[in-house]
């Protein structure tokens, strides 16, 4: 797939250099002994690890002389002209918890709007910050890992999906809302960072993501939702409505990625379920 050359940047080949500089920057922290360490609150109201900062400066660096670009990153928060030509969105380091722990799952995520919602994201980019694999899309022309052509599976038997559901730090009420799912799936997981398990979702390694928690953001979603959907994928709010959540680090919302439409539509009968269920039921 050819590079996407768009005001002069041609974003593929910049977004790999600057992803690989903070893959190299977190293997520094880590081998400097420094994986817990932390060195303040970023933009998003959580603590930020050495490794974040330091993979933000990295991507944040490596994407600093593109005209006409606005950044909204995890650390940072927003920077850049108020009437840009492009929006870049950034997770320098989805899975920071994995990180910390040494669990070796996390990822490097962006994703770039020409406009000014989710549907005008134009490329992404998510790069394996453990084994340096590349996950890239643009829009209209589909999805890779490290070059060469992905796409979501055709599991369309709800029994027989592998599922990553997100249940951390919730409700009980929000727990309950997967009563019927979680029990229907062939198995259920999570793996603690949204990017790379959408990316697992667009290569058919997995064939359902959900969180309906009420705290997705945007910078988890931007870089691997297109991907996704590049590949195949449905994306759809629990409801069944499109995904338009407003592009801030204070924006919060929930999502229903499937690998295909008949297993989509299973999912979010699933999940319907137990709205129905509720139904009449004070909110707990």
């Amino acid at each position: 797939m050819a590079a996407l050359s768009a005001g002069g940047t041609r974003w593929r080949g910049l977004l790999e250099r600057a992803s690989l500089d903070a893959q190299r920057a977190v293997e520094r922290v880590a081998a400097d002994g420094k994986r817990s360490t932390y060195v303040g609150t970023g933009a998003s109201g959580d603590r930020t690890l050495l490794a974040d900062k330091r993979a933000e400066e990295a991507i944040l660096g490596g994407m600093s002389g593109v005209p006409g670009l606005r950044i909204l990153s995890e650390e940072a928060g927003e920077s850049g002209p108020a009437d840009p030509e492009f929006l870049a969105i950034v997770d320098p380091l989805d899975g920071s918890s994995n990180y910390s722990h040494g669990i070796p799952f996390y990822c490097a995520s962006v994703g770039v709007l020409d406009g000014r919602g989710l549907a005008s994201l134009r490329v992404a980019l998510v790069r394996n910050l453990v084994n340096g694999d590349v996950y890239y899309a643009e829009r209209g022309k589909g999805a890779t890992k490290n070059g060469l052509r992905i796409s979501t599976s055709r599991v369309a038997d709800i029994h027989a999906a592998v599922a990553g559901v997100d249940l951390s730090r919730t409700s009980r009420r929000r727990v309950e809302k997967h009563a019927r799912l979680v029990p229907s799936v062939a198995r259920q997981v999570h793996l603690g960072a949204n990017a790379l398990e959408l990316c697992l979702l667009a290569e058919g390694a997995i064939d359902l993501v959900v969180d309906s928690r009420g705290r997705a953001r945007v910078v988890d979603f931007a870089g691997g939702g297109l991907i996704a959907k590049e590949a195949g994928a449905v994306i759809t709010t629990p409801q069944g409505g499109a995904l338009a959540p407003p592009i801030s680090m204070a924006s919060r919302f929930d999502f229903v990625a499937s690998a295909n439409p008949e297993l989509h539509r299973k999912a979010l009968s699933a999940l319907g379920s137990w709205a129905e269920r509720r139904r009449g039921q004070p909110a707990g």
